[in-house]
This record gives C-alpha cells, sequence and structure tokens, in this order.
C-alpha cells in the first residue's frame, strides 16, 4: 500500500496540531529508553531491523586515489557539492573558489569546467552540483539566482532561472545548511526560522521549474546558538537522492521513512540503537582553547537533552542506499559533509539493514557506490583532498 503525496501532506497537518513537531509521516517506535525496534499504526511496508545486519564485523578500508591535498595544482579550497558521474568521474563545486571542477574516474585532475563570472558558462557562488547523463553537469549558483547545465562535450549551457524568494532566505542568512540538487533540477533547501528560548523553526522545502512552488515537506524544532545547531538535540533530518529521499522521526526514535521523487511513501523502518553519549564538549566542559568562554556558558545553561539524538545525518548514495551517521558533530562546529570519520550505519533502500562501519579519521562520507566510497579529507593544515576508498570484507 502506498500513499499519495496529498495524504502525506493531509497527515502532516494533522500532526501539527498534536506535536508541534512535525515530520514527513513518521510515526511508530517506543520511547528512545526502550530496546525493541517495533513500527507501530504500519500501513504500508514497515521494516523492523532486530539483526546485526550482512555485513561482517570486520571490515577495512583500501585507498584508491586522492586528489587536490597540498598540489597547488590541484587546489581546493571549499567543496560545497560533489557528485559522482556514471564512469566515476568526480564534480566539484567549490563555494570557496567559485568553481566547478572535474576529475576523472582514476583521479586525474581536469581542472575547472565553470569559473566566477557572469556569463552563461560562468558561476558566482556554486552549491551544489549533479550529473544528468554521462557528460553533462547541472550545477546550483546560488550567487546568481539560477541552475546552469553545461554539456561537457560541446561547452554548451543553458540558464535556469530559480526563484529569488525560494534562495533569498538562505542566501540571506549567510549560511547553506542543508541543500541538495537532483537531476530533474528539483532544488532542496533548509530554511532558518525564528528562534525563541534557544528553539530555532527549522524547514526542509522543495521547488522545481516543473512545479514552481514552494513546497514545505517538514519541519521541526533545533536546538541552537550563535547560529549553530547542537547536534545532541533530537530533530528531524533529511536524505535526499537522485531517486527518492528519507526522513528521520524528530524525537529520538531511530526510525527513518522512504519516499520516492513524487512524495510515496516506500517503507518505513527502524533500527535498535543507543544514542553516542554526550561529550564533555557538549555539556559545556571541554576546555579546549578552541571553544569560547561563551560558547561552553551557554551549554550549561542550555542543560542537556532528555535523551541525546540517535544519529545526526543521513545521506542517500548512488545505489539508493541509506548512510546514517551516529556520531555527532563538536558544538559550534558547521559542515555540511558530517563528522569526520563518523560511523554510519548502513541500509537498502528496502530499509534492511546492512551493517556498521567508520570512517578513517578526518575524513567525511559525500558519496558512494557498491564497495567505493568517496570522501573529504581536511589536512592539519587546513588543505582539501577528494579520496576515493574501498571497502574491503562486504
Amino acid at each position: 500500500m502506498t500513499r499519495s503525496p496529498e495524504s502525506v501532506t493531509n497527515r502532516i497537518k494533522a500532526r501539527l496540531a498534536l506535536t508541534s513537531l512535525l515530520t514527513a509521516v513518521i510515526v511508530g517506535c517506543d520511547s528512545p529508553e526502550s530496546a525493541p525496534c517495533e513500527i507501530a499504526d504500519a500501513d504500508g511496508q514497515a521494516v523492523a531491523n532486530t539483526n546485526v545486519g550482512v555485513w561482517p564485523a570486520a571490515l577495512s578500508w583500501r585507498e584508491i586515489w586522492r586528489a587536490g591535498g597540498l598540489n597547488e595544482a590541484e587546489a581546493l579550497r571549499r567543496p560545497a557539492g560533489v557528485a559522482v558521474g556514471p564512469h566515476g568521474s568526480v564534480a566539484i563545486a567549490d563555494w570557496g573558489l567559485a568553481e566547478v571542477i572535474v576529475v576523472g574516474p582514476d583521479g586525474e585532475w581536469q581542472g575547472p569546467v565553470m569559473s566566477r563570472a557572469e556569463g552563461p558558462r560562468e558561476v558566482r557562488a556554486p552549491a551544489a552540483v549533479t550529473w544528468v547523463g554521462a557528460n553533462t553537469l547541472l550545477v546550483l549558483d546560488l550567487g546568481a539566482f539560477r541552475m546552469v547545465t553545461l554539456d561537457l562535450a560541446s561547452q554548451s549551457a543553458s540558464v535556469t532561472p530559480v526563484d529569488q524568494a525560494f534562495l533569498s532566505p538562505v542566501y540571506m542568512s549567510g549560511q547553506v545548511r542543508f541543500v541538495a540538487l537532483q537531476p530533474d533540477r528539483t532544488v532542496w533547501l533548509e530554511y532558518p526560522g525564528p528562534i525563541e528560548d534557544g528553539w530555532e523553526e527549522r524547514s526542509f522545502v522543495r521547488w522545481s521549474p516543473e512545479q514552481p512552488v514552494v513546497d514545505t515537506l517538514m519541519w521541526s524544532r533545533a536546538r541552537g546558538f550563535a547560529g549553530a545547531t547542537l547536534a545532541a538535540w533530537p530533530r528531524a533530518l533529511l536524505g535526499v537522492g537522485s531517486e527518492t529521499w528519507v526522513v528521520s522521526n524528530p524525537d529520538g526514535r531511530y526510525e527513518l521513512e522512504v519516499f520516492d521523487r513524487d512524495g510515496t511513501s516506500l517503507v518505513r523502518f527502524c533500527h535498535v540503537g543507543e544514542p553516542v553519549p554526550l561529550s564533555p564538549a557538549e555539556r559545556g566542559e571541554d576546555p579546549d582553547e578552541e571553544a569560547s568562554d561563551a560558547w561552553r556558558d551557554a551549554l550549561r545553561e542550555l542543560g542537556e537533552p532528555r535523551t541525546p539524538a540517535v544519529i545526526s545525518r543521513l545521506v542517500v548514495d548512488l545505489d539508493g542506499r541509506i548512510w546514517v551517521q551516529r556520531d555527532r558533530p563538536l558544538p559550534g562546529t558547521f559542515d555540511g559533509h558530517g563528522a569526520p570519520g563518523a560511523r554510519y550505519d548502513v541500509f537498502l533502500q528496502s530499509g534492511r539493514f546492512l551493517g556498521s562501519i567508520r570512517l578513517p579519521d578526518g575524513q567525511q562520507l559525500l558519496e558512494a557506490r557498491g564497495p567505493r566510497v568517496w570522501t573529504l579529507h581536511t589536512g592539519s593544515l587546513g588543505e582539501s583532498s577528494i579520496v576515493v576508498l574501498e571497502i574491503e570484507g562486504i
């Protein structure tokens, strides 16, 4: 049994009146303190994961190649969006350089294909990139309020304007907290909202030229300070792939729901998992000099969540698998690529649990397909590298 987009919207509105925390139709599981994983009121496909998965416990990584780093000929400053093409080529939307860079499937540096300028083949603030076939890129240029379709073979480009009213809340805030771009030209954003007593209203929205109305998928409250979200407090999270998207429960239960691009529910699934205990930094007790006294004072004043968030990021990879990040980033850090060296639980699109794996130190998950994983590595001097790893043992 599937659910139409209209029924999704109606259920969302009904729950708003009851809970004040809106999700894209997630219900179920007992309280976070209970071990069982159960889907309540299942009116469609539901999966309760209670086993250890099919991946072996002992997995290892093998590095295939890396690009960027301290090589001056392969400069990267702030990769905002990274996309892997059908044949393994990597496109990088570098926000800091205002360039779109291509790296070949074997790590050969092909260099910028779009640079900072005002023409149809240039960009001002590239925030996201995706492949449309093997030789065509689609780039979201947040600074010019447009999408650019670039044919790499002919170097021809076409421009699609994006509604400024849709982009302006993010552009004016000065922070892109979440952005996703699908090959069908659908843009996904996370909007900032009003703040009251340390709580900020956050909403996930989407827009496309074919449906030029801002579509709010879900919203929830986020605990924050000084413009940064505190990941220890549970909130609704979103992951977007090329064909599907997934949302999490905002109240701390390890439960997620997968939708197709039309908004029809495909499956709800849950998993048994305890949240990572609060770190000294999250308690405001870390004497690290990088954390200001104001931050530590604010964290102590805000107190602690009843139950820490069990997950902190969702990624839908090229195979439609769902990577659930378990480790939380440190308070005050902001990076849309997740915590470095984080542990991930991995699920099939069907909701079946595959297994867990931890990234190497300093590496952040960008994309995955089969046993290959693309990561961002930040070195001790702040240099950025794109790294391709392979999981050995699956």
